[in-house]
């Protein structure tokens, strides 16, 4: 009962709680307490986790329409919202969220329901009044396991606040957390493309966007609990993503188109052939403009033109790079950027059609990737402004400023009919393989279009449908980044992971491994801002190497490189293809790493600048030790 004898500025949600809903099974034993916390007792574990009753709510619909979501909030923009709820039926539960001054925001109806080892919540009739909504409450924790770029385990209080959504800044549709070996895991698996998470401190909650300003659709969440640290959380998503096909062997996508295989044990090699710059665009970006005479007097810029490329890959191969991926950048008119989805012709300052085939095709161990983006539209492009997203204000959404100058963010459906359209010109240069760029690593996007309207639901399906349509064709498939609604189509990914000490967990390759081959888009023979070679974290991660071209003479300080580095190739050939089974610190400045993989190899990579020894065995600073048994 409410307690008596409020004083004058005390909260008036000071209360006893009540039971709500209550269900148990073998498994799980949960309660539901009318002001929204919760509590679930694991029987095999012996372990209690509890919420608080407290989530903080965000005063607008967080998504604004930007081409990139603001990911931190401030204090002044957020409130703590408090819960009332009331049973309405065996599962279905109403709540109301109370704002600042205890003012009513709105309320919705909560489904409760126990399934095995795991508690699943249904979001459904949510008020119009709610711009956003964070519920359930975050669950009491020690540290934080998130999916963002390979991975992140956060031990100490997050000093800021952040809104994360899927699959953008979350690569995979879930969250955990950990007290020691125990673990919780939510997995979203409903309404994901219009969720993400509110984190704080150690608290992390689920959050949930309307749909083109209405609550439509389903959002449901998925509690469950592990054992076995965040190695066992992200094999528990790798089991739901096998399940609901989520997830595509490589052994599967080699075997249904063979090139593919020629980037395994072997280098990703970027060529970057052409650009465009014009003075404004520097001026726009606040660049400062090149000096005269050190390009070509005119706008374009050829770097690598195609008989250029033909002739490194040849040398490359009489010094033992026998096979490889290679991805022709900046091939189309006016270069990298310049006239996307208008990529037809080739740019002829590279060569001829005829040049640019035999680039392609001329050696079977070279698989050679034309790069091309349906994402972006430019306002020089021949097809603009047809297909560009409308943001609520009727506006064009703009997107980042490029080589190509300011790009504006194209309609997936329309993405979509002008990669078919492009298909009908580029299927007679026979490419065995397309880099789709970006379509795995930006947000879902709303069009607010006339009778062109689009849902972050219906942005992916479209762009499903783009991936599906050049695997239709039995070509190889590459994107930048990840997430998971595209790794059963595509077969490699150039990521942007990065190691931070202490904190880097290998939830992307514990999960999807192998599912495709990944490398980074970063410089090999480079060192990372904590004073390592880069490529230790690609052997710890079992990723290969991506080297970048830009001009005809590359070649010559790539093959300058240190031979160790030929061991990264070595090292893949032995575990590209096989999933990684565990991950852990072996110091405790987590400083040395060990990762294994399904074949019983293993490697302990020492990141720090002095030797280590790990059970009577010398690792070198900067070196690593591995094992194949």
């Amino acid at each position: 009962m409410d307690i008596e004898g409020k004083r004058p500025g005390e909260r008036s949600d000071i209360r006893m709680s009540h039971l709500l809903w209550y269900a148990k099974n073998e498994h799980l034993s949960v309660s539901i307490y009318d002001n929204a916390a919760m509590t679930f007792y694991v029987k095999e574990h012996n372990v209690t986790w509890k919420t608080g009753h407290v989530a903080l709510q965000e005063d607008g619909p967080v998504d604004v329409g930007h081409v990139w979501l603001r990911t931190r909030r401030t204090i002044c923009e957020e409130y703590p919202g408090h819960f009332h709820g009331e049973k309405i039926d065996h599962q279905t539960c109403r709540f109301t969220l109370y704002g600042r001054e205890q003012r009513p925001v709105g309320s919705f109806l909560c489904q409760f329901e126990l399934h095995d080892a795991h508690c699943d919540m249904s979001l459904v009739a949510i008020d119009v009044t709610l711009p956003s909504l964070v519920f359930p409450p975050p669950i009491e924790t020690e540290s934080l396991i998130l999916p963002k770029g390979i991975g992140a385990w956060i031990r100490d209080p997050l000093p800021e606040r952040h809104f994360w959504v899927y699959p953008a800044h979350l690569n995979m549709r879930w969250f955990g957390g950990l007290k020691g070996e125990q673990g919780w895991l939510a997995i979203v698996t409903e309404g994901y493309t219009s969720a993400g998470v509110l984190a704080t401190g150690l608290a992390a909650a689920p959050a949930w966007l309307t749909s083109l300003g209405s609550w439509s659709g389903k959002r449901k969440i998925r509690y469950q609990f592990v054992q076995g640290g965040y190695v066992a959380l992200a094999k528990a998503y790798r089991a739901y993503a096998i399940e609901h096909r989520l997830h595509r062997s490589l052994a599967e996508k080699v075997q249904a188109t063979p090139a593919l295989h020629n980037l395994h044990g072997a280098p990703l090699l970027s060529f970057m052939q052409a650009n465009s710059n014009y003075p404004e665009r520097y001026l726009d970006r606040l660049l400062p403009i090149p000096a005269a005479g050190t390009q070509h007097e005119t706008h374009l810029h050829v770097h690598i033109t195609h008989t250029e490329v033909q002739h490194i890959l040849q040398q490359l191969q009489k010094r033992g790079i026998t096979h490889a991926l290679a991805v022709l950048r900046g091939w189309i008119p006016g270069g990298y950027d310049e006239s996307h989805p208008d990529i037809w012709p080739p740019e002829p300052a590279l060569g001829t059609l005829e040049d640019l085939k035999q680039t392609l095709i001329h050696n079977p161990q070279w698989t050679v990737a034309l790069h091309d983006n349906y994402q972006d539209i430019y306002q020089q492009s021949a097809s603009w402004p047809e297909g560009v997203i409308r943001t609520q204000a009727g506006e064009h959404m703009p997107g980042g400023l490029w080589d190509g100058g300011q790009a504006y963010i194209l309609n997936a459906r329309a993405g979509l009919a002008y990669a078919r359209r492009n298909w009908e010109t580029l299927r007679d240069l026979e490419p065995r393989a397309m880099f789709i760029d970006t379509t795995l690593a930006v947000q879902l996007y709303e069009s607010y279009e006339y009778k062109n309207w689009l849902s972050r639901l219906q942005d992916e399906g479209y762009k499903r449908d783009l991936l599906q349509f050049y695997k239709e064709q039995g070509i190889v498939l590459g994107s930048e980044k990840g997430a998971d609604f595209g790794m059963d189509l595509i077969d490699w990914l150039e990521n942007r992971h990065q190691r931070i000490p202490g904190i880097s967990i290998p939830l992307w390759p514990l999960v999807f491994h192998d599912a495709a081959f990944c490398t980074r888009y970063v410089s090999p023979d480079k060192r990372d801002s904590y004073g390592a070679p880069n490529w230790l974290a690609d052997m710890l991660w079992g990723y290969t190497l991506c080297w970048n071209f830009s001009n005809a003479n590359s070649w010559r300080q790539y093959i300058s490189m240190p031979a160790s580095l030929s061991q990264v190739y070595q090292w893949h050939s032995t575990v590209g293809m096989l999933e990684m089974t565990g991950h852990r610190y072996l110091t405790q400045a987590r400083d040395v790493e060990e990762t294994r993989f399904s074949n019983g190899a293993y490697i302990r990579v020492n990141f720090s600048d002095h030797p280590q020894t790990i059970e009577r065995e010398t690792i070198p600073a900067h070196d690593y030790l591995l094992r194949i048994e």
